[in-house]
């Protein structure tokens, strides 16, 4: 029972699910409709929808063992691609005008995901505590109640993790204070503390 609670947990908290929810939410929020539709679209076109790609095809190969891609070693082809697809984002986001809350915010995503390539040489910290961490902060200048509900649900997302044996609790805090240390600086930048 434990572990199906877990897997549900973790599927649920999926980074991918979590960052796509989260793209379409804070677009809705910050544009007009018509415009936050064609804004999540491309952002999600662009990003998510070739890295969910890369992963479906590497795991059909047997290059990775799993679509979380759950081998550290094998997580260093993953990062070339989503810097890859980063790169081609970002200048997206900066070429077609968007506004500078979503450039700052993909910046510091991707420096989230830097650091995290780098602690990947020793540790593998947890996308998924990363990424709900980040997220977490993200979404308290645009909805606290929403910030402090997935606050709350950040340690039963690490709790999964262990529990499934994806990651140690070393592995889960590295996750964590990556996105805590980005999100931080998303409030920073935005000006969240002004």
């Amino acid at each position: 029972m434990k572990q199906h609670i877990a897997l549900a947990i973790s599927r649920l908290a999926h980074p991918l699910l979590l960052i796509s929810l989260f793209i379409i939410y804070s677009t809705y929020t910050i544009q007009d409709p018509r415009t936050a539709a064609w804004t999540s679209f491309a952002i999600l076109g662009i990003a998510v929808i070739p890295l969910i790609g890369w992963n479906i095809w590497k795991t059909h190969k047997g290059e990775y063992s799993n679509f979380d891609v759950s081998i550290r070693e094998q997580r260093f082809s993953m990062f070339g691609i989503i810097f890859s697809l980063s790169l081609i984002l970002i200048g997206f986001l900066y070429f077609s005008g968007q506004p500078s809350v979503l450039i700052i915010g993909c910046l510091l995503l991707i420096e989230a995901m830097l650091l995290i390539f780098i602690l990947n040489f020793w540790i593998k910290a947890s996308l998924h505590m990363t990424i709900s961490t980040f997220i977490c902060c993200g979404l308290l200048p645009l909805n606290a109640t929403l910030a402090a509900i997935l606050g709350i649900i950040v340690p039963f997302i690490g709790w999964a993790r262990i529990t499934q044996k994806r990651h140690s609790w070393e592995e889960v805090l590295a996750g964590m204070a990556t996105g805590l240390f980005t999100g931080i600086q998303l409030l920073f930048w935005t000006g969240y503390f002004d």
